[in-house]
């Protein structure tokens, strides 16, 4: 037999239904839930179950759910009175049930308030009723945003937090999430759907990543004394420097140590960031290279890295430099990344040794008068 616990169940899970019908005008009530399953064989528990049932019902409380009863006769139990449906005949029975009388009440007003100023919203809304009740002391500014976008938003034309709105700064970085949902909906054609960061998504400014960089050659120096800059990343793309090679490498202090290479300029990369680096044109015909670590992540970054560029060559992470430094490993750390396609056979085989031994050589271990007769031969 259905419990007092399943028919709550139930009716928490019609709810929603229950909202949208404010939208599409379905006539929900009265709604029926069986109740027709198998009864307890001992004649307590179903009495008792029986009895639950008619306490909670609208005959006793004088709200909630009317039983169906069926007059039955068994040779385990007699003729018993079997409850075969459980009805709510109306929809004000049922939000007294679910306890949601007041909410119900302020997503009605939510909706007349949403409706009357962007009707566009109609078909979200009823897609997304919990959301309209989850936002429900918000939707004034929630609204502002949103026709604010409609009207009057130009790409890339301000920050999020001076967007010229009547609300809190802080209000849209806040509610991103909702925002998103939203503007999705309202705006198309100013959404970027690919993209899923809010602010490139939308069209906003934002801070950009940046990328440090140093002239190894001091002849390409900005105005002959900058040597050590770092540029937001479009600014990087449009720079198109004026240099033979790039040299790449990983950790910040042999960045920093990195000796003078003819026409060479070295780019801080910073681990994974070297992902901000894709796809940048000048790039193509630039003599790259890349020193990492010589771990797994370090061949992981230089495989991503040959993904973007086919002609990247690896520095100082070889056989010979792992073999004169082996005093210098250190335990490494695990991986789930399954598949190089960027790698050489050489690099690959490392990589396995490095991946099985669980060997790490970091490049900050590396003597910097070994790094300097590398590079200097190598790269001048």
């Amino acid at each position: 037999m259905i419990t007092t616990t399943e028919i709550k169940k139930k009716a928490d899970r019609i709810y929603p239904q229950v909202l949208r019908s404010v939208l599409t005008e379905e006539n929900v009530f009265p709604f029926h839930i069986r109740a027709d399953k198998s009864l307890s064989k001992d004649f307590v528990s179903m009495s008792r179950e029986i009895a639950h049932i008619m306490d909670d019902s609208k005959d006793r409380k004088g709200f909630g759910y009317t039983v169906v009863a069926e007059r039955t006769k068994n040779r385990l139990h007699g003729v018993q009175d079997i409850p075969k449906a459980i009805i709510f005949e109306s929809q004000i029975d049922f939000l007294k049930y679910v306890g949601k009388q007041k909410e119900f009440e302020a997503f009605n007003s939510d909706i007349k308030k949403i409706l009357s100023l962007i009707p566009e919203l109609k078909d979200w809304c009823i897609s997304n009723p919990l959301l309209v009740i989850n936002n429900s002391l918000k939707w004034d500014d929630l609204i502002k945003v949103c026709l604010w976008f409609m009207s009057f938003h130009e790409t890339e034309k301000y920050y999020i937090r001076e967007l010229p709105i009547a609300i809190d700064t802080k209000f849209v970085e806040s509610h991103i999430s909702i925002l998103r949902t939203l503007l999705d909906e309202l705006v198309p054609h100013l959404t970027k759907m690919e993209e899923s960061f809010f602010h490139k998504r939308f069209g906003l400014k934002y801070q950009e990543p940046r990328i440090r960089l140093r002239f190894l050659d001091k002849l390409l120096a900005i105005e002959g004394r900058f040597t050590d800059i770092s540029l937001p990343l479009s600014d990087f793309v449009k720079s198109n420097l004026t240099c033979k090679k790039i040299l790449i490498t990983e950790n910040i202090m042999n960045f920093l140590t990195l000796p003078d290479l003819n026409d060479t300029i070295a780019i801080w990369g910073g681990g994974y960031a070297v992902t901000n680096l894709k796809n940048i044109k000048w790039l193509y015909d630039k003599q790259i290279f890349y020193w990492g670590d010589l771990d797994i992540h370090g061949f992981e970054i230089l495989s991503q890295l040959r993904g973007y560029y086919s002609h990247v060559i690896s520095v100082m992470m070889d056989e010979t430099t792992l073999r004169e430094f082996s005093i210098y490993q250190v335990s490494g750390s695990k991986s789930n990344v399954s598949n190089l396609n960027h790698l050489s056979k050489e690099e690959k085989q490392l990589y396995v040794e490095l991946r099985t031994g669980n060997i790490r050589l970091e490049q900050e271990r590396i003597p910097q008068q070994y790094v300097n007769k590398w590079l200097e031969s190598s790269l001048s």
